[in-house]
């Protein structure tokens, strides 16, 4: 069968092959889907071999191709089913560990010991930066100090911060 004879057979075969598949998928849009397929397949079977009945054969490869698409779905349905619920059964939690939670309890601890040790106006210049997130300025203007000075003392408190945390103590 020449390309153009395929090509007659499935042009005048269209709208009937779009209401079989519409029927056997009930999706006017994947009915569309399944003739174009068929249309690639049929035209690549025309070309390798003569076909006795063109139209029965354009028939079968819209049923085989719905019922492939039906079983791949099937097949994804099933294992996006399971792998979800696997999933949530494997899934860590957002709550931290019972050694995290301590952990976290034992460094705020160290901190706010740190913090005590700090001269009052380190401590507050230290405390508005990190804590209510204040601008050098605004602590400046705050403290009646200068921007300069009230970057050292936030410089000062973070570093021994640090070095107490490190240490442990």
């Amino acid at each position: 069968m020449s390309r153009m004879d395929s090509l007659q057979v499935f042009v005048a075969a269209q709208a009937e092959l779009v209401r079989y598949a519409a029927r056997l998928t009930g999706d006017a849009a994947e009915a569309e889907d399944v003739v174009q397929e068929a249309w690639l397949r049929f035209r690549a079977a025309t070309t390798a071999r003569v076909l006795d009945e063109p139209k029965g054969y354009l028939f079968r490869i819209v049923h085989n191709l719905v019922l492939d698409r039906h079983r791949r779905r099937a097949r994804e349905s099933q294992i996006f089913a399971s792998d979800a619920a696997i999933a949530a059964v494997l899934a860590p939690s957002d709550e931290p560990s019972q050694q995290a939670h301590l952990e976290a309890k034992d460094e705020l601890a160290l901190l706010r010991k740190a913090m005590a040790q700090l001269p009052v106006r380190t401590r507050r210049a230290f405390e508005m930066h990190r804590f209510e997130e204040m601008k050098l300025v605004e602590i400046a203007a705050e403290l009646g100090i200068s921007k300069s000075l009230a970057q050292e003392l936030v410089i000062d408190g973070v570093e021994h911060c640090k070095k107490a945390l490190r240490r442990g103590d």
